[in-house]
C-alpha cells in the first residue's frame, strides 16, 4: 500500500509540475517530410515555374512557395523547408547552424516586396502566435562577413541586417509589427547571428497572416545588396483560453 501511495504521489507531482503554458503550446514541425538527407522541398507540379502552398506536419500553418526550374536547377522564393547541412558553397541556402532548432528540418525563406514570404494560421480562433526561432543562412552570412559575394560589402561598425514581421487579419487589416536584428555591428569585430535566436511576435496582436521582409544597411541602385534570406524553425502557437 505504501508503494502504491508513493507512485501516486510521484505521478501527481509530475502532472501538477507541468505548467499550463507548456501544455497549451503548439509548435511547427517538419521532421520526416524529406526522404533524403541534405535536400529541400521541391514542388511536384509538372511545370517549369509556379506557386503553391505547403503545411507543417500538424497542419497548424500554411506557407507560400514560389519556384522556377532554370538550367536544371530548382530556385525558390517565399518559404521552403530543408534539412541541408552542407554550407561549403559560398551561396549555400543552408542555415548557419546546419540543422534546425531541435530537429534536422527547418524553414528557409527568400523574401522581397515582389514575392513576400508569408504564412497563415489555419485555426486562428483556437490559437494565437507567440513567436519563432530565426537565424541567418550561409549566403547572407558570407555577404556580411566576407568579400566572396559579388555586389556586397563586408559589414563594419554601424551596419545591420533586420527581419520585420507584419501581422494581418483575415480581411487584410494590419495588426502590428515585430523586428529582430540578424546582424547589428556595434563594432568592427561584431558578427551576424550564427545560432537560433527567439523572435518574439506577440506584438503582432493575434494575426491570421504574417508576412516577412528583410532590410539592410548595404544597399545599391537596385535595392538591398545583402541576399534576402533567413531561416526559421519552431513557430510557437498558444491555445486561446475560452
Amino acid at each position: 500500500m505504501k508503494k502504491l501511495s508513493f507512485i501516486f504521489f510521484v505521478l501527481s507531482f509530475v502532472f501538477v509540475g507541468c505548467s499550463d503554458d507548456d501544455e497549451a503550446q503548439f509548435i511547427s514541425n517538419f521532421e520526416g517530410k524529406l526522404a533524403e538527407k541534405n535536400t529541400e522541398y521541391y514542388s511536384s507540379l509538372d511545370v517549369t515555374s509556379g506557386s503553391e502552398t505547403f503545411q507543417d506536419n500538424d497542419g497548424l500553418f500554411t506557407f507560400n512557395h514560389v519556384f522556377n526550374w532554370y538550367g536544371g536547377v530548382y530556385y525558390f522564393s517565399a518559404f521552403t523547408y530543408m534539412n541541408r547541412t552542407d554550407n561549403t558553397e559560398d551561396t549555400s541556402t543552408t542555415a548557419v547552424p546546419q540543422r534546425g532548432k531541435k530537429g534536422s528540418t527547418y524553414l528557409c525563406a527568400f523574401t522581397s516586396e515582389w514575392t513576400m514570404a508569408s504564412f497563415t494560421i489555419n485555426n486562428p480562433n483556437a490559437y494565437t502566435l507567440k513567436g519563432a526561432y530565426v537565424t541567418n543562412n550561409t549566403w547572407a552570412y558570407n555577404a556580411m562577413t566576407t568579400d566572396k559575394i559579388s555586389g556586397t560589402t563586408p559589414f563594419t561598425k554601424g551596419d545591420w541586417f533586420k527581419l520585420t514581421a507584419t501581422g494581418y487579419t483575415s480581411t487584410g487589416t494590419e495588426t502590428g509589427t515585430a523586428e529582430i536584428y540578424l546582424a547589428n555591428y556595434t563594432k568592427d569585430s561584431s558578427k551576424p547571428v550564427d545560432k537560433w535566436i527567439w523572435f518574439d511576435m506577440t506584438s503582432l496582436n493575434d494575426p491570421v497572416k504574417v508576412t516577412f521582409l528583410l532590410s539592410s544597411s548595404d544597399n545599391g541602385d537596385h535595392g538591398m545588396n545583402t541576399p534576402a534570406y533567413f531561416c526559421m524553425d519552431n513557430i510557437v502557437l498558444e491555445e486561446k483560453q475560452n
